[in-house]
Order: structure tokens, then C-alpha cells, then sequence
């Protein structure tokens, strides 16, 4: 009796166990599918989209812009913040650009792939924008907290 027991527990563990393996895999597929922004593998799905709709403007200095801008955003965030003015309002211009021919296209993944564009070129506008009100401190002006305490302020 104990041991069927035993082995009727560890059966019901076991169960729910795989069973919550596998809907925390089910949520991991549906979340990559569903991303916001053209991050995580979604910037070449969306290249691969647009080379089969779109396969003069993939050719086009606009698209080069935006695809090197998002990648440097994907793959180095510090090479990507270092940008230069001109550089970004380029971006904004090719990302305005690509949302027109976007939106051009008929079907629901083009109006999925226009409002991932649309985020992308809205987020990376944000960290750009926080980026240029934080600014380096002058360092002549700075006063270290120890300092502070030592000085008595």
C-alpha cells in the first residue's frame, strides 16, 4: 500500500511538473513571435520581408541607414549611443522612410512589421533623447559625496 502510494505521488509531481515545463516553453515560443520592437532575431525577419516585398527599396541608402543603426542598437549599445547628430537625424529620416513604404504594403504582418518600426525608431529616439539631458557632469563643478561629508555641507 505505501508504495503505491509513493509511486501515485511521484506520478502527480512528475505530471505537473512536465506539464509546467511545457507551458513555460508554449509562453517562450509565442514571445519571440510577439515582439514590440525589431530586436532579438526580429530585425532579419523583418529584412527578409521586406526583400521579397519590397526589393528596390532594400537597395536603397535609406534601408542601409536604418538596418546598420538597429543592428549597432542589437549588437553594441555603446557604439550605438555614440552616434553622431548627423547620423541620427539620418536615421530618422530613412526610419520615416521606411514606415511610408511600409505601410504601402498590403496585408496584417505588414501593418505588424509597420507598428515594429514605428516602436524601434520610438525607443531608440528615447534613449537618445535621455541620453543628451543627461550629459557628462563638469568635473570641475562635481563634489564627490565623501568630499561633502569631510567638508562638514
Amino acid at each position: 500500500m505505501k508504495n503505491s502510494f509513493k509511486s501515485v505521488i511521484f506520478a502527480v509531481t512528475l505530471g505537473s511538473f512536465l506539464i509546467s515545463a511545457n507551458i513555460v516553453n508554449a509562453n517562450d515560443r509565442d514571445s519571440a513571435k510577439k515582439e514590440v520592437m525589431l530586436v532579438k532575431g526580429a530585425e532579419i525577419d523583418f529584412a527578409n520581408f521586406m526583400s521579397k516585398k519590397a526589393k528596390k527599396f532594400v537597395k536603397t541608402e535609406d534601408w542601409a541607414i536604418f538596418v546598420n543603426v538597429v543592428k549597432l542598437y542589437n549588437s553594441s549599445p555603446a557604439r550605438f549611443m555614440a552616434l553622431s547628430t548627423a547620423q541620427k537625424a539620418a536615421f530618422n529620416e530613412a526610419a520615416s522612410d521606411i514606415e511610408t513604404k511600409v505601410s504601402n504594403l498590403r496585408g496584417e504582418e505588414a501593418k505588424a512589421w509597420r507598428n515594429k518600426v514605428i516602436a524601434t525608431t520610438k525607443i531608440i529616439n528615447v534613449l537618445w533623447n535621455y541620453q543628451s539631458n543627461v550629459g557628462p557632469a563638469e568635473p570641475e563643478n562635481a563634489v564627490s559625496p565623501v568630499v561633502v561629508e569631510m567638508l562638514g555641507r
